[in-house]
């Protein structure tokens, strides 16, 4: 890879610096003062993932703004775009902020009972909170923000974390092995699998962290400060080895020693399924406690 490439992000502040922001300034100094702007939601330039592969498909220089409702009345978004003009420098998006949140919570509010945090898809909650916004002197659209990144409430981070817990312990510990003294190689590409996709979102979790859209999950996990780069480089092997046996053991065993670390386990198992019960003990919420962690 070309090491001159400016990652979107950069180049998404760049522009915002130079042109977008005088511009709205200037011309528009009413609505300034209301306005957040970054660059936040999908695509590999949120994440900070993109490259010179990624230039074969939407490869403008973004600016996203968001306005609180109502402000500046229906013809707010023209003007904005007017103030900053025809550029071909980027892609100009402006939306109210409840309008962004709901396209990725489905909701008006922030999320508060566990019914609707988990009714979020955890790839939205990554996408509303990555990226940078890089001015926001009202604060609407960041305090928005800070809610979501202050992560779940503790009893649905032990319900997502016993779901995970059960399901690399029952693919990857028990199932994966059966499979290939069986001679089953599609099956037990598929333990192995789901034991990778389950893997991801405990150690997501350990660290207090939305796990991304699958296609970015093994590489955001490099950045997470529990276990990331180690767990990265064994998942890479698990991928790449055709008896990962003792691969999904080792990683196993580091989840489990991250459970003792962090005491939300105490059991000496060094299978992953009595650790699954022990997460599920420790729910507050009856309800929740008793939901079907397969089906969370």
């Amino acid at each position: 890879m070309d090491n001159t490439y400016l990652k979107g992000i950069e180049r998404s502040k760049l522009w915002w610096m130079i042109d977008v922001a005088p511009a709205i300034e200037q011309r528009v100094p009413d609505l300034y003062p209301y306005i957040a702007a970054g660059l936040v939601g999908d695509g590999s330039d949120c994440f900070g993932f993109d490259d010179e592969i990624s230039l074969d498909h939407d490869a403008d220089t973004r600016v996203k703004l968001w306005i609180p409702m109502g402000v500046g009345g229906e013809g707010a978004e023209y003007r904005i775009r007017s103030a900053v003009g025809l550029s071909t420098k980027g892609v100009l998006s402006v939306e109210e902020i409840p309008q962004f949140y709901r396209r990725y919570t489905g909701l008006d509010f922030s999320p508060n009972t566990w019914h609707e945090w988990l009714a979020i898809p955890q790839k939205n909650l990554a996408a509303a909170t990555n990226g940078e916004v890089f001015f926001d002197e009202p604060g609407r659209f960041s305090e928005r923000r800070r809610v979501l990144l202050d992560y779940y409430p503790q009893d649905v981070c032990l319900k997502l974390l016993e779901g995970a817990v059960l399901r690399m312990g029952q693919a990857g510990q028990y199932n994966y092995p059966r499979c290939l003294r069986r001679n089953e190689r599609v099956a037990a590409q598929l333990a192995k699998s789901i034991f990778i996709d389950a893997a991801l979102n405990a150690l997501f979790i350990l660290n207090k962290r939305y796990m991304p859209f699958y296609k970015w999950a093994h590489r955001a996990l490099t950045s997470l400060p529990i276990l990331g780069e180690y767990a990265s480089d064994l998942l890479d092997r698990i991928a790449c080895t055709e008896n990962a046996t003792g691969e999904i053991e080792e990683l196993s065993q580091a989840i489990i020693n991250e459970l003792h670390a962090q005491q939300l386990s105490s059991d000496d198992s060094d299978f992953l399924i009595p650790h699954a019960r022990v997460l599920r003990e420790q729910i507050i919420e009856p309800e929740l406690r008793e939901a079907n962690p397969w089906k969370i």
